[in-house]
């Protein structure tokens, strides 16, 4: 059985030189506004892997100038840190133990010997039914976004989020003349799909990038009217300016220094689709979410057919322009199919029976060590799981409740009960059956050392103590301030349809929990994301008990806060309003040194939670976190997967390279 050593167990051991890359960074010019995304905390033998890669690249798309070019910038920036910080990395080499360079030249050396295959249909689970939108644009749910990432680009993407190395994607990485000035180059090999409403796959321009960043600035329908489903609308609103300077190059500015900007074109929500597609699906993106014919892009696969019940299949892209290993086009593969599969001994049973060819989540700790005890020759992998389990209140002062009698949790003592009296440890037990990690905010998981609370001091703040007893005496005392009468009024929550699904009685459970803890009556309202995400853009969602949310979609959390905990943001479903916060977490968007940031984020953290001691209750957030979960992977030996596939999150696009052993004596005829 191979085994990865997990990227939160590297972190621990080495902290390269993090600041060293970033001072190399700005001497080669990447520019103080993009040292965020080099913050995340590195290791020096990832750096110099990447490096490594980056050359290889080079050497490997020698027949294609343009493609060349475009990665000349990567690999100056890359060498320049690496020569400028060469005695800082012999350092880190040092460090290493002879084991686990032994063990880096066995897997390169196994790389190297592949005989690598083209051809196959690589097989995982989905939760199909669990999907808002094929637009680009508005598409939140996780499975959606992990279905997009493979058939769709970024403008630049993360090549591993984890050890903040970006990578080019329809566009070079930025040249960055100043802190407020951004230049993208256009492959001139990247083109849209041959398929309508791009019939002949023509070329993409710098104006297709244009008429998309515009659409996200702009937030409106079809009909011109203000849509609140544009969800990282804020972000690019950050843009000051956008010039198309020719057919291949575009420059974006900001009106000040921004630590966030880059990040606005890595997330989610920044697919480039074409502008035909935008004129003519107009609100029928919105308005028919489950047809899949409704997209347009230029990614490695495209698009065949979508069922809820049955799940989304995907076609190679017979004209995909970026080139793999062997010197030829890719995808290897032919072909990509979901199967809609939600119980996790459905999914145990499909994978074990050779249905399909890696075993994910849902499937627990104990079900993957099952596995490899029946096919001890398969591989598995341990990477944290993004999705975050939350608590999420409405703070909307103007919402009358869903009893008339008013917004329960204006009043923030009262959600602070519901906060402390949650039984996080029950609920590890519950779910994961121990296998998951106390968290303290989404944007900032147990997994994001880097920029996180400590867990043993987040294990001493209410809500997160292991003694039970003083959580529950404090939130009754809150319950007593707030003045709540227990026995006359009922609270509203609700619960995802899939959560329950997942893990059936699991809302039960905490009903249970909080009746035990606060003696107070719960109506518990099952419905599907779909309504829950509709009655957070109206401002009328009565709280959600615990269930998951979306991953980070980076590890600085300075850009989600501006979207979350802004008034007025995009993703600010909470109505969260404290200016106290708002004006610091505004001020880490201007902040370009990034530990200066990380103080602010340490404090902004202890606010959110309650336990600042000048801030006390009032400027809790309104997306208390729970838990995150240590998820197993398990694939079938003739799967072959880069490294960076296996991170938390937001990564799917990362299997545009991966190949199947179509000789291996497993792989199903």
């Amino acid at each position: 059985m191979l085994e990865r050593r997990n990227y939160w167990q590297r972190i621990q051991r080495k902290r390269m030189s993090r600041r060293s890359l970033l001072r190399a960074s700005s001497r080669a010019g990447v520019g103080a506004a993009g040292l965020a995304l080099v913050g995340c905390g590195d290791d020096d033998d990832d750096g110099q892997q990447a490096v490594a890669d980056v050359q290889q690249q080079q050497q490997q798309q020698a027949a294609q100038p343009q493609a060349m070019q475009q990665q000349q910038q990567q690999a100056a920036m890359q060498q320049q840190a690496q020569q400028a910080d060469q005695q800082a990395a012999q350092t880190d080499q040092q460090e290493m133990s002879q084991q686990e360079q032994a063990e880096q030249v066995q897997q390169q050396a196994a790389v190297s010997a592949s005989a690598l295959t083209r051809g196959g249909t690589l097989r995982f689970s989905t939760p199909a039914a669990t999907h808002d939108y094929f637009d680009p644009h508005r598409g939140v749910f996780g499975p959606t976004q992990f279905w997009m990432g493979l058939y769709m680009n970024y403008l630049i993407r993360w090549r591993n989020k984890e050890k903040g190395i970006m990578e080019s994607d329809i566009a070079s990485l930025p040249e960055i003349p100043d802190d407020t000035t951004y230049i993208f180059s256009i492959d001139q090999g990247a083109r849209f799909w041959d398929r309508y409403p791009t019939e002949g796959g023509r070329l993409v321009t710098a104006e297709d990038i244009r008429a998309n960043a515009q659409r996200q600035i702009d937030s409106v329908d079809a009909d011109g009217i203000e849509d609140t489903s544009f969800l990282t609308a804020s972000k690019y609103q950050q843009t000051d300016t956008v010039e198309v300077v020719d057919d291949t190059t575009i420059k974006f500015t900001t009106a000040e220094a921004d630590s966030t900007y880059l990040g606005v074109h890595l997330s989610p929500f920044s697919w480039i689709t074409s502008p035909e597609a935008i004129n003519e699906f107009g609100n029928r993106w919105r308005d028919e979410q489950t047809n899949i014919e409704l997209s347009s892009g230029t990614g490695a696969y495209i698009p065949l057919d979508y069922d809820p019940d049955l799940g989304i299949n995907l076609d190679v892209n017979p004209n995909y322009w970026k080139m793999g290993s062997d010197g030829s086009p890719l995808p290897y593969l032919d072909r990509v199919e979901f199967t809609n599969l939600l119980d996790a001994t459905a999914v145990d049973a499909a994978y074990r029976g050779n249905g399909i060819d890696i075993g994910g989540f849902p499937l627990s700790s104990l079900q993957v060590e099952g596995i490899l005890d029946d096919f001890p020759e398969h591989n598995s992998f341990d990477v944290p799981f993004g999705f975050t389990i939350q608590i999420r209140y409405n703070f909307n002062p103007d919402w009358p409740g869903e009893d008339g009698l008013g917004n329960p949790w204006a009043d923030r003592r009262l959600a602070y009960a519901f906060h402390v009296a949650t039984d996080r440890y029950l609920l590890i037990d519950a779910v994961y059956l121990g296998s998951a990690k106390i968290s303290a905010i989404a944007q900032a998981p147990w997994f994001n050392q880097a920029w996180t609370v400590p867990p043993d001091e987040l294990a001493t703040w209410p809500g997160y103590r292991p003694n039970r007893d003083e959580d529950i005496q404090m939130a009754n005392e809150l319950m007593d301030a707030a003045g709540v009468d227990r026995d006359s009024r009922t609270f509203y929550w609700i619960t995802p349809d899939v959560w329950e699904q997942t893990y059936p009685g699991i809302t039960e459970t905490v009903r249970s929990m909080y009746q035990q803890a606060l003696g107070v009556t719960l109506a518990m309202d099952i419905q599907p994301y779909t309504v829950i995400l509709q009655r957070l853009l109206e401002g009328t969602h009565p709280g959600q008990t615990p269930a998951w949310t979306n991953p980070p979609q980076d590890l600085d959390p300075t850009g989600e806060w501006n979207i979350t905990h802004v008034a007025g943001g995009s993703s600010n479903f909470s109505q969260y309003n404290y200016p106290p916060a708002e004006e610091m977490i505004k001020g880490m968007r201007s902040e370009l040194d990034v530990d200066k940031r990380k103080e602010t984020a340490s404090e902004l953290l202890r606010i959110f939670l309650g336990v600042h001691p000048d801030h006390g209750v009032e400027g809790m957030t309104g997306q208390p976190s729970v838990m995150n979960a240590i998820s197993p992977q398990v694939e079938w030996p003739y799967v072959h997967n880069s490294e960076d596939v296996y991170q938390f999150a937001h990564s799917s696009h990362r299997y545009d390279d991966t190949w199947l052993d179509t000789t291996h004596p497993d792989f199903p005829a």
